[in-house]
């Protein structure tokens, strides 16, 4: 089970990040549609700037079953960028930790430490708000085409991060919600593509949060619920300190 250790992880915060106030340009000019403007309609449509800049901590617990086991997951997320994931897969636990540019994994008494694109991945999933300016953690942004994904029709862009790592993006064209996701995920064993799919969204103190997610990795097939959402609770910082 040890290959589950970052594939699993968060994969709904980056759905979930806080965006510049939303303009009217990607109806009124179809012609110029950019990355920012599809990003700007959906934190409109999940419940706006002002309301998820409010949002200082969060809490998510979720279960579902991967490689017809069952696993639990609890995700713990402070502002800036704090971040603490335990993995339950059967009888193997798996803690993750992210502060102040380091991360580990923690698997019984081994502690491992996360370097190079893994740390860069946990880095920019782990980071709250990191949209509001991408630029500013040198990450690129592309409006590439509209893309059907089974039957509906999205906006496809693409994030490029530093390492050249590529994240693409889809959006629901008449909801404006992320409806899928890929993204190259670099490991000791290759170079892999994780699919992710994100439904049901649900009204969460007045933001929405897809509480059914579906992943694939390779010949994984990875089946998630939400089974509660948690917002500004106080985590305290000690939570999130890297273990020695």
């Amino acid at each position: 089970m040890k290959y589950l250790k970052l594939y699993l992880l968060i994969i709904i915060l980056s759905s979930l990040i806080a965006y510049p106030q939303m303009q009217d340009s990607l109806e009124t000019d179809p012609v110029n549609i950019t990355a920012m403007a599809v990003i700007q309609k959906y934190i409109y449509a999940i419940g706006g700037m002002d309301k998820f800049k409010s949002v200082k901590d969060r809490t998510t617990i979720m279960t579902g079953y991967a490689m017809n086991q069952p696993i639990d997951i609890v995700i713990m997320q402070k502002f800036p960028d704090k971040l603490f994931q335990e993995l339950n897969v059967g009888e193997v636990s798996q803690l993750i930790y992210y502060n102040n540019g380091e991360g580990v994994l923690k698997i019984g008494d081994d502690i491992t430490e996360i370097e190079n694109k893994e740390l860069e991945r946990l880095k920019v999933d782990a980071t709250m708000q990191l949209l509001v300016d991408p630029e500013k953690y040198e990450i690129k942004t592309e409006f590439l085409q509209n893309e059907m994904v089974d039957s509906i029709d999205c906006y496809k862009i693409k994030f490029t991060l530093p390492s050249g790592l590529r994240w693409f993006q889809y959006y629901d064209v008449a909801t404006s919600l992320k409806f899928k996701e890929t993204k190259e995920v670099q490991t000791n064993q290759g170079l892999f593509e994780q699919e992710t799919y994100f439904s049901d969204y649900r009204d969460v103190d007045g933001l929405q949060y897809p509480f059914k997610i579906k992943q694939y990795l390779g010949l994984q097939e990875i089946d998630l619920t939400v089974k509660s959402i948690e917002i500004n609770s106080g985590l305290d910082d000690k939570i999130f300190e890297l273990p020695d």
